[in-house]
């Protein structure tokens, strides 16, 4: 099946050797507070090869009409996989189809995620008013003066997008339609093209060369050009092939973005997005069983420390914004040692996110702190070590931990999440979990959980069988998004539903660890300080749920606790003391010591392995054993 426009295919051919002019779009729903960075640097490779080029941001009008807080509540506060905002644009994308409309809201608003009467009635105002928000979209821009229209569609961008490029081609035929972005990547936006001739060429995969090789083809005359990574009517498609080198990538251009920002949310503060990789090193070597990212592969690659840094103070100077998101999928080690040490440096770094591994050393979350990386995404999503061998993450539930006590320790925020329902799991698996929750009440809580998610291009997705999984099928929410044949809606949808023949956790265990992760996060965190004088150790336990208490820990006691500062062994315990020549322990000594400390709650235990829970408000010099960069890549 195919969804037609409502007239004209457009011209035949384009006048040859005329530079076209266009203009990017990024729709609802895309975030407020931050720039399209994937069109922001296509715009930057136009203009560095002569095109001109604009980018909007057409949600301002949306904006318009039902408010800022309402748009904010659906990009940042519905969940985005009941794809809430998508259907909202079914309306002026297929009509009212008043059966399929209830279907929705009674399957999938009510019955999947639950909703209040309220919320329902908050989501269907903002559905009444998108056909008015498209005709301000086609009143607000002189589309005469393009040639080619953009539209980049990552997460619920998707139907916004299409219903805009639908309204496009039916009133002004000469425009090219151009589709990009995550949605359209691999065979999904093979099969969008096949649903959607008004679609006259996509861009599949990273699209920092094919869209302006498209675009200078189409200034030639051609109609359907042999691009690799661009699908054309009448062209077959080559296979995209990734960018090497980014150091050759200009700067990303934001202006457009910030001119539209002060006018529509300036009350919103806005975040600046840059990228210092592509790729993930760790995924090219051990692929994340959930992990969907990087359709056209996991190769890593890095921008040198100069250009990253030279980008950096480019963008936060030329926009005067001292926030920075980076987008990478995981922090380049090297940069410990290079970029992060010379930002540490600046007199003001800008506050920057980053996405790391788990496994860092104390001395490089220290590192981060001074660089001003004020919030990392460490991809804890579990504390068993069981299913995090499970998932392939490559680390155990004590690194985890040890890295939560040092992020709170240094002044570093760790986002994570608990994930379950990975195939194989038992209720073994989450024991653990819930007798450790009252000893960890002092450090940063998930910020949430649920059960794991089938993504197209991880591996459940690729080799189900393997994983114990069968009969994949899309995520029932795409056929109330788009009205195809179920083949087809399984190319489109990018999430999918699978049964299980393998082992889950119980429903009845899953529930009492989410109850024990909310109540973690209500609580008042309380601490468990820690005073080295540098002959005792001074803690102060006032951890919720207990009484507050005050202990001494002196001579072999605070060498022992001190030694457990990271992940430790009684024999490496033993070794550490030996180390800094305090004498000789007897192991039997060392583990029954240890194992008072467990009994206490000052330390946690997992198969012969320790990990002192205390905060130090100055961990004392020497004891910090830093591990390498190169050991942690290796892990």
């Amino acid at each position: 099946m195919r969804f037609d426009q409502a007239s004209g295919d457009g011209p035949a051919g384009l006048s040859p050797a005329r530079k076209l002019r266009t203009l990017l779009l990024s729709m609802p729903f895309g975030a407020v507070d931050r720039p399209a960075l994937g069109i922001s640097l296509l715009k930057a490779q136009l203009e560095a090869r002569g095109f001109d080029c604009d980018i909007s941001y057409p949600f301002e009008h949306l904006i318009a009409r039902i408010g800022v807080e309402d748009y904010k509540w659906l990009t940042d506060e519905v969940p985005y996989t009941c794809f809430a905002g998508d259907w909202c644009f079914t309306l002026p994308l297929y009509g009212r189809r008043p059966d399929a409309d209830w279907a929705y809201v009674d399957e999938i608003l009510r019955g999947e995620w639950h909703m209040s009467a309220q919320d329902i009635r908050r989501i269907v105002a903002v559905r009444e008013a998108t056909p008015a928000f498209l005709e301000d979209c086609l009143a607000a821009y002189d589309w005469a003066s393009y040639d080619v229209v953009g539209l980049t569609s990552t997460f619920v961008q998707n139907l916004s997008s299409l219903a805009l490029a639908q309204r496009l081609k039916a009133a002004h035929p000469h425009l090219k339609i151009v589709f990009g972005g995550a949605n359209w990547e691999d065979d999904m936006g093979a099969a969008l093209f096949e649903c959607f001739p008004f679609v006259d060429h996509v861009c599949r995969g990273e699209a920092d060369k094919s869209f302006p090789d498209l675009i200078a083809a189409l200034s030639d005359g051609k109609t359907a050009p042999a691009i690799a990574g661009v699908l054309s009517r009448g062209a077959h498609g080559l296979p995209a092939v990734p960018v090497t080198e980014l150091d050759n990538l200009p700067y990303p251009d934001f202006s457009d973005y910030f001119e539209m920002h002060q006018n529509t949310a300036p009350d919103q503060t806005p975040v600046l997005m840059m990228e210092t990789s592509r790729g993930c090193w760790w995924g090219a070597k051990h692929h994340c069983t959930f992990c969907g990212l990087n359709g056209q592969g996991m190769g890593f690659r890095a921008k040198s420390p100069d250009r990253a840094l030279a980008e950096l103070r480019h963008l936060t100077e030329s926009y005067d914004v001292p926030l920075v998101s980076m987008v990478d999928n995981i922090i380049d080690m090297q940069y410990f040692g290079s970029f992060l040490s010379e930002l540490a440096r600046e007199p003001s770094p800008p506050a920057l996110f980053y996405e790391t591994k788990s496994n860092l050393s104390r001395s490089q979350v220290k590192g981060l702190a001074l660089a001003n990386v004020q919030t990392i995404q460490p991809g804890i999503e579990n504390l068993s070590d069981r299913v995090l061998k499970l998932m392939r993450k490559g680390t155990t539930a004590l690194r985890n931990i040890q890295l939560l006590k040092w992020c709170r320790e240094l002044g570093v925020s760790a986002e994570w999440n608990i994930l379950y329902g990975f195939p194989g799991e038992t209720d073994d698996d989450y024991a653990q979990t819930l007798a450790w929750l009252p000893d960890l009440v002092h450090l940063q809580p998930p910020s949430g959980g649920g059960p794991v998610r089938i993504d197209r291009f991880s591996p459940y997705y690729q080799t189900p069988d393997a994983f114990g999984l069968k009969n994949l099928r899309a995520m029932r929410v795409f056929a109330h998004l788009y009205p195809f044949e179920d083949e087809m809606q399984q190319r489109i949808s990018c999430y999918f539903e699978v049964d299980y023949e393998a082992s889950q956790a119980s429903p009845e265990l899953v529930h009492e660890l989410m109850t024990g992760i909310t109540q973690w996060r209500e609580t008042k965190r309380g601490s468990l300080s820690v005073h080295d004088t540098g002959q005792s150790l001074k803690i102060y336990d006032t951890r919720a749920g207990r009484s507050p208490r005050k202990l001494t820990l002196s001579g072999k006691e605070r060498l022992i606790y001190l030694a457990c500062d990271r992940v430790a062994s009684a024999s490496l315990v033993c070794e550490t003391l030996a180390r800094h020549g305090v004498g000789a322990f007897k192991r039997a000594d060392v583990e029954a010591y240890l194992r008072t400390l467990v009994d206490s709650g000052l330390m946690i235990e997992k198969d012969g392995s320790y990990l002192a829970l205390g905060i130090y408000d100055k961990f004392p010099v020497g004891w910090d054993e830093a591990v390498s960069h190169e050991e942690i890549a290796a892990e």
